[in-house]
C-alpha cells in the first residue's frame, strides 16, 4: 500500500535515550515532527533532575506529541532468583515508572528478562517472582492510563510471555514485538511467534540485522522479513503502535524511506 514520508512520521515512535534529548537531539526531534521513545536508563534516572525531565515532556507536549518510554533494563532481572537482585530490579523500575505522570505516555516498554540458560530449571519460580513484578508495575501504570508493554530479547518462547500475561491478568499488560531480537537471540521463527502472540502484541520495535547480532542496522538493510511482518498483523485487523530504533547515524532516514514503501496501513 505504501505511505508518504511524511504522514509515516506522524504515525511512528523514534526510539532516544533521554540523555540525547539535552544533548542537541530534543531541538531535532521537535523541527522533525518526530514523535519520541524516550529511553529512562540507569544512567539518566540517576544524573537528571525533575525540572530536566519536566522540560523535554512540556516541550514535547506542547508541540502536541506522542510519547511512549522505554524503561530502564541494563542489569536488571524482574523474576530475579536472587532476593537482593529481585529487590534493586523492582526499585530502578519503580523509579522510572514515577515519572509517567510527568510524560503521560501511550506506553511504557520493558524488558521481560527471561533467559532459559539461567532459569530454565527455576522457570516456576522465576514466574511467580515476575508475576508479582508485573502486576505491581501495569497497576501503577494503570493508574495514570498507562500501557505496559513486555519485550522479547534473550527469549526463544513466545508462550512464556502469553502465560505471563494470563497469570498477571491485567488489561493493560501487552507484548511489545522486537523483530530485531527475534532475528538475533530468540530463532527467527517468525511464523511461530506471530501466529501465537499476536493477538496480545500492541507495539513493534522495527531495527534490522542479519541474525549475527544485535547491530540495529536500518530497515531493509538486514534479513528481518519485515514485509511479511506489517502484512501478517495488517491481514488479521491489526494495528500495533511502530517505534524505530536507529540506534546509529545516518539509519533513520534509510528507515524511514523503507518503511513508507511498506506500510501496509491506511
Amino acid at each position: 500500500m505504501g505511505i508518504t514520508r511524511e504522514a509515516l512520521v506522524r504515525q511512528v515512535q523514534v526510539n532516544i535515550p533521554f540523555a540525547f534529548l539535552l544533548r542537541g537531539y530534543l531541538p531535532r526531534f521537535l523541527e522533525g515532527g518526530l514523535n519520541p521513545e524516550i529511553g529512562l536508563d540507569a544512567y539518566s534516572l540517576d544524573r537528571f533532575s525533575p525540572g530536566d525531565f519536566r522540560g523535554a515532556a512540556r516541550a514535547f507536549q506542547a508541540a502536541g506529541r506522542r510519547i511512549t518510554l522505554h524503561g530502564p533494563f541494563q542489569d536488571l532481572l524482574p523474576g530475579a532468583l536472587d532476593d537482593g537482585v529481585l529487590a534493586a530490579s523492582r526499585r530502578r523500575l519503580r523509579q522510572a515508572f514515577r515519572l509517567l505522570p510527568v510524560f503521560q505516555p501511550e506506553a511504557v516498554v520493558c524488558h521481560l528478562g527471561y533467559e532459559a540458560r539461567h532459569y530454565h530449571w527455576d522457570r516456576e519460580e522465576w514466574l511467580a517472582r515476575s508475576q508479582d513484578t508485573w502486576r505491581e508495575l501495569a497497576g501503577a501504570a494503570a493508574a495514570h492510563g498507562v500501557v505496559v508493554r513486555l519485550e522479547n530479547v534473550y527469549e526463544t518462547e513466545p508462550e512464556l510471555f502469553l502465560e505471563l500475561i494470563q497469570r498477571v491478568s491485567a488489561p493493560n499488560l501487552e507484548v511489545c514485538l522486537d523483530v530485531g531480537h527475534l532475528l538475533a537471540f530468540g530463532g527467527g521463527d517468525f511464523p511461530r511467534w506471530l501466529e501465537i502472540l499476536t493477538p496480545a502484541v500492541g507495539q513493534l520495535h522495527l531495527h534490522d540485522n542479519d541474525g549475527r547480532g544485535d547491530t540495529h542496522l536500518a530497515l531493509g538493510a538486514g534479513r528481518v522479513p519485515l514485509a511479511e511482518v506489517l502484512e501478517y498483523f495488517a491481514a488479521r485487523g491489526r494495528r500495533p503502535l511502530v517505534t524505530l530504533e536507529p540506534h546509529q547515524e545516518g539509519t533513520l532516514e534509510p528507515s524511514l524511506e523503507h518503511l513508507a514503501r511498506l506500510w501496509p496501513w491506511d
